[in-house]
């Protein structure tokens, strides 16, 4: 009889736990982490757009161009994204390479790549031989910050004013390879040429999970 009562108990527990589970998210909606985090401003050419809050369109808005593949020759207008899909696309002007962004349709519908959210942007500092489009990189502020020429020391410096939140990746050397910050739980990943020990690249990421 005891051991009845106990299942009936346990069974009416699992019940009301599962019951409360599926009510807190069935009143979630995609996207309602972002609250958690503070969109980090970029500014591209004077163009202005926040990582985890602009949208791509913001971008166009702004005078330069987003296109969805290197060769730069058509733009975004009239191209959709599947519902809860993520895709890339390529900032540019007058044939220069200005850095590339991940986007977000976070709804249950299709949109257009205008109406996405901006989930990351990355940028690189440096020209190889190799690459058909070349980087201009002269007019790139994160957070207010150009970090074009900076070293390891001056990195730290300027990064310590925005968080202590910090981890590195060595090279086999032990010198710096990367420093991995996170500012108002977004992510800003800053790499070093191994050669000059200058910033290499600066990639500015809110993770996926803020948009589901």
């Amino acid at each position: 009889m005891f051991k009845n009562l106990k299942n009936k108990i346990a069974v009416i527990l699992i019940g009301a736990i599962v019951s409360v589970t599926f009510a807190g998210c069935a009143g979630s909606k995609p996207g309602d982490r972002l609250k958690e985090i503070k969109p980090i401003p970029i500014s591209v050419e004077g163009v202005e757009f926040k990582v985890g809050e602009s949208k791509v369109g913001d971008i166009v808005n702004g005078g330069l161009l987003v296109s969805p593949d290197l060769n730069f020759k058509s733009g975004i207008d009239g191209l959709k994204l599947d519902k809860m899909t993520y895709y890339l696309g390529y900032i540019n002007k007058d044939g220069y390479n200005l850095g590339n962004i991940n986007f977000v349709n976070n709804t249950k519908e299709s949109k257009e790549y205008k109406d996405c959210l901006i989930s990351e942007y990355k940028m690189k500092f440096t020209n190889l031989t190799s690459e058909s489009k070349k980087y201009r990189f002269d007019n790139i502020l994160v957070d207010g910050i150009n970090f074009k020429g900076m070293s390891i020391d001056d990195v730290k410096k300027v990064m310590a004013e925005k968080t202590s939140e910090v981890s590195d990746i060595k090279e086999p050397d032990g010198s710096i390879a990367i420093l991995n910050y996170t500012v108002n739980k977004v992510s800003v990943n800053i790499s070093f040429d191994h050669t000059t020990k200058t910033v290499s690249e600066i990639d500015v990421q809110v993770y996926n999970t803020f948009f589901e």
